[in-house]
């Protein structure tokens, strides 16, 4: 036992490592609770601090982390991620004015309309003529759906 805890540091720091290369392999706030509470855990192990004392303060110091990241951490991250959202192309064209470059059937199913300078398949609940102008009310696989403004 004498020479397990004179090793303490190496092994909190090993497991630091990990829950670090863990935590920066997932990107989801997984393990850097448990690395911060390891580290501290080997900084009180180079300290002279006893063994179970350094278990506890691990596993007191990763439970407040943990608490700290997933009421306040996560959050302001999950909104930082919102903020930087780019729409796709597909997006950008919902509610968007388009017109009918190629006649649309909605028996056969067949039409086009060129919005944004993209040309789509689309579709309607009518037909309506070339040169018509719509607006893009949703997407449905790979169509997108107008009515006649």
């Amino acid at each position: 036992m004498e020479m397990f805890t004179e090793s303490m540091w190496m092994l909190w720091l090993i497991l630091t490592i990990v829950f670090a290369v863990v935590e920066a392999v997932t990107l989801g706030l997984t393990t850097v609770w448990c690395a911060v509470g390891s580290f501290v855990a080997m900084i009180l192990d180079l300290f002279g601090v006893p063994t179970t004392i350094q278990l506890v303060v691990f596993v007191v110091v990763s439970v407040v982390f943990f608490i700290i990241c997933m009421i306040w951490l996560k959050p302001q991250l999950d909104k930082l991620q919102r903020l930087q959202f780019k729409p796709t192309n597909a997006d950008r064209v919902l509610n968007q004015e388009g017109v009918v470059i190629k006649s649309i059937d909605p028996i056969e199913g067949v039409g086009q309309v060129k919005v944004m300078g993209q040309v789509w398949s689309a579709k309607a609940d009518q037909s309506i003529p070339e040169g018509t102008v719509v607006k893009v009310l949703r997407m449905e696989g790979v169509k997108v759906v107008v009515e006649v403004i």
